[in-house]
């Protein structure tokens, strides 16, 4: 799939004379591309670098660098986009750390995107016990990811708190940020997920003012910003599998023909139950940090 597939989705399906714009497949192919990318990305690991030693190396990691840099542009631009009619809660984010900043645009959307769709769509496509069951679930992952990161986040702003009037301390501070807009969110699970990534900006600065007065290590630093890439990661996961889920399920409904009203929930039920066992087995196999990209991907 080209780099820019994300930019020509979203040309094919919501622009053109008479085009009726498909939320549910554009975000259903928004997902494929970017778990297609994330998961050559995983399957690469440390193997590769930009540093790599033969030619095949370096062009397979130039390519991983292209297909980030295409999805955190294609987050750049979704998370200023204005659609007549959705509600949204308008929110300026300002994060300074460079990995920080590249996890949020990079994976954001998506999420905030698959979270709406569970809300607003989900109930006449999967049925209203599912698409609640799918929100609780992905609330689940973020409420987890909150409770840690605000725990290392207090734990090291007592360290700073301890030495902070100590003679000669050292106040380290941003030029300016990595990234700065204010935005459209337009679910409570995106709200939430924007906090987490502010938690974790603010923990990296502490952290960071810590390292450069010799209380920590520089690899301890470098350890938190991988572990924040590798916490955002499942969730992504989980919102994008669930954007493919219910346009599947959406497509298998139409080929069905169901009916309406209550008829036509049952229908959708009966096919849907793969679909949400799938997305629990998901859930279940992060906590125990047994997550295969590949297999999970096609298994919904």
């Amino acid at each position: 799939m080209p780099l820019n597939a994300m930019d020509s989705i979203h040309d094919e399906l919501g622009s053109g004379p008479g085009a009726e714009h498909d939320e549910l497949l554009e975000a259903a192919e928004e997902s494929r591309v970017a778990l297609a990318a994330e998961a050559a990305e995983a399957a690469a690991g440390n193997s590769v670098s930009v540093a790599a030693d033969s030619a095949a190396e370096q062009a397979l990691a130039n390519d991983l660098i292209r297909r980030a840099s295409a999805q955190r542009e294609r987050g750049k631009q979704e998370l200023k986009r204005k659609i007549a009619g959705i509600p949204s809660v308008q929110q300026h984010v300002m994060l300074n750390d460079q990995v920080v900043a590249s996890s949020f645009t990079r994976f954001f959307y998506l999420i905030d995107k698959g979270a709406e769709l569970m809300r607003r769509r989900g109930d006449a496509i999967i049925g209203e016990q599912r698409a609640a069951k799918l929100r609780e679930q992905l609330q689940a992952l973020i409420s987890a990811v909150d409770t840690e990161v605000r725990r290392n986040l207090e734990a090291t702003q007592a360290l700073v708190d301890r030495d902070a009037y100590a003679e000669g301390a050292i106040a380290v501070s941003y030029t300016g940020p990595a990234y700065e807009e204010t935005i459209q969110i337009r679910s409570r699970e995106g709200l939430a997920l924007q906090r987490v990534f502010t938690l974790y900006d603010q923990l990296l600065a502490l952290m960071v003012n810590l390292e450069w007065n010799g209380k920590i290590d520089a690899s301890e630093v470098d350890q938190m910003r991988y572990q924040t890439k590798q916490k955002i990661r499942p969730i992504f996961r989980f919102a994008a599998r669930a954007n493919i889920g219910m346009q599947t399920s959406r497509a298998r409904n139409a080929q069905g023909r169901p009916g309406r009203g209550t008829s036509r929930v049952n229908d959708s039920a009966k096919g849907d139950a793969a679909i949400v066992e799938a997305v629990s087995s998901l859930q279940e196999s992060l906590a125990k940090g047994s997550f295969s990209s590949a297999t999970d991907a096609d298994a919904l």
